[in-house]
């Protein structure tokens, strides 16, 4: 995750994107897990970083280097136990990419997370004591955001998690979430900006009604 996070802020420095995790997550901890990387907004730009493989000296993969990592994902991922439905797409006319998959367990769900960075066995997701808690408290590189030229698109660019559950929920502590007049439906936004300034604005810890 970390990884493919560093790497959108990189494509940034040419465009500005949205990244959005949704999780449909049931009682018994099972549930579904979807994540867009949209550059649709700027895909000229996007385009254009990408064949030139390079962006302010960091490297970008091109075209077949994404979909190998996209095929490579979706085999490590396939060999972790209680996960299933295991898909990628990616669309290099609107450059928008996915990555879908249903889990038994947090801990499957942290597992297959983990396949995207394998130097780093992180708990993204945990059940404390009836809490559903996103930790997302990623070491960005500070230096992105040395650059004053660069806070205005980093401004336009935006982090979404939205969470949706079957019991009602009760309490959200990240208190620029919003929930939903169902009250299942957990939604938080914020900009890159924000969150590479202060890396744990996209955590949260969300209780339910009995």
């Amino acid at each position: 995750m970390k990884k493919l996070i560093i790497l959108c802020i990189c494509l940034l420095l040419t465009s500005c994107f949205e990244i959005t995790e949704k999780i449909k997550h049931n009682n018994d901890q099972s549930g579904d897990y979807s994540l867009v990387v949209d550059f649709s907004s700027s895909w000229f730009k996007t385009k254009s970083a990408i064949m030139l493989e390079e962006v302010d000296g960091v490297s970008i993969p091109n075209e077949e280097d994404i979909k190998s990592k996209l095929a490579q994902f979706r085999t490590e991922a396939s060999k972790i136990k209680g996960v299933s439905k295991i898909s990628t797409s990616y669309d290099f006319n609107t450059y928008i990419f996915k990555i879908n998959f249903s889990y038994n367990s947090l801990e499957t769900l942290n597992a297959v997370l983990n396949v995207m960075d394998k130097k780093n066995n992180l708990v993204h997701f945990k059940n404390n004591n009836g809490k559903f808690e996103r930790i997302a408290s990623y070491p960005l590189p500070k230096n992105l955001i040395k650059n004053e030229d660069k806070k205005e698109d980093l401004l336009k660019a935006n982090i979404i998690a939205v969470y949706t559950f079957d019991k009602d929920v009760a309490t959200v502590q990240n208190a620029n979430s919003k929930l939903s007049k169902s009250k299942k439906t957990v939604f938080l936004k914020q900009n890159i900006w924000n969150v590479l300034n202060n890396n744990k604005l996209m955590n949260n810890s969300i209780s339910f009604n009995p």
